[in-house]
């Protein structure tokens, strides 16, 4: 089940940490069907290791790309710069032209979001599809 959801994450390496600390615990399906913001991703994060997860920095590191990049909700006109670079898997300075833009127009579909130079449109179209863009 975890590499069905990496349709947005190509490094298996990411599935495979949350597969070796994530299911130590407790089924894929707790969590796969779970879409939340980034920072509630934070939060559990470390809620599990304060209730005896363990695992490398490396591997939390790969579990949180993982969760950012297949996941994770993301509003286009309220989420900060670094948030919007990791789950729309673009750069910063594309992530900063988002910003720029929203402070003076919102952003309100998809179709907008791709004049952005840098927007990768297929990541836009399968976060759409899973229903983690807001706007």
């Amino acid at each position: 089940m975890i590499t069905k959801a990496s349709d947005l994450d190509p490094d298996m390496a990411n599935a495979r940490a949350v597969a070796t600390v994530c299911t130590s615990c407790h089924s894929s399906s707790l969590f796969l069907t779970a879409a939340r913001p980034y920072l509630r991703w934070e939060e559990t994060i470390q809620n599990m290791l304060d209730r005896g997860a363990v695992a490398t920095d490396e591997q939390l590191n790969r579990i949180l790309t993982y969760l950012v990049r297949n996941i994770t909700i993301v509003n286009v006109n309220s989420s900060p710069a670094d948030q919007l670079a990791m789950t729309l898997q673009i750069s910063a300075a594309a992530a900063q032209e988002i910003v720029t833009r929203r402070s003076g127009r919102t952003f309100t579909n998809i179709d907008q979001l791709k004049a952005i130079k840098g927007i990768n449109t297929d990541v836009l179209q399968k976060l759409g599809t899973k229903n983690l863009l807001q706007f």
